[in-house]
């Protein structure tokens, strides 16, 4: 989830016409999205956004998400951070989030994996370790705390 996460900001930050932003993973290494090498975005790899559109990932955290491939089981996450920056309803259980924005969503998603997560941290340390990077980095912002909250209560971490 963090390489998507990343890769994704990366995209926005860079704005590219080549390649719009968006929070579609691997969009132009699917070959599909390439006819006689003309360019013609129509799947990806997964979605962050709507983890299930690319038929293997989860949108939501269940006890059984461990045993998936990595690169599906971290379609909560991915769901959970598209939630958080851009707001919208929740694919898992129709929660609504608030979202706060691209730069404080990965401010806290940074400070999370980079001070607060280790190797073995599972999705509930996920939450707390976000939730504490939103509480040291946006002080007083009781709507930064609960929008973060509510972004992993709509993959049904709580």
């Amino acid at each position: 989830a963090s390489s998507d996460i990343f890769g994704t900001m990366v995209e926005y930050y860079v704005n590219s016409l080549a390649d719009t932003p968006d929070y579609w993973i691997g969009e132009r290494i699917y070959r599909a999205n390439w006819v006689n090498d003309v360019y013609n975005q129509t799947k990806a790899l997964r979605y962050m956004d709507n983890p299930m559109q690319d038929g293997k990932s989860p949108a939501c955290w269940s006890s059984t998400i461990g045993s998936l491939d990595v690169h599906y089981s971290s379609g909560p996450a991915n769901h959970m951070f598209w939630l958080l920056a851009e707001g919208g309803t929740s694919r898992c259980n129709g929660l609504t989030v608030a979202g706060i924005g691209r730069a404080k969503a990965s401010a806290i998603w940074y400070d999370a994996i980079s001070n607060r997560m280790t190797a073995s941290t599972k999705y509930a340390g996920a939450r707390t370790a976000c939730l504490n990077a939103a509480a040291a980095l946006y002080p007083g912002d009781s709507a930064v705390s609960a929008a973060v909250a509510a972004a992993f209560s709509a993959i049904n971490v709580n």
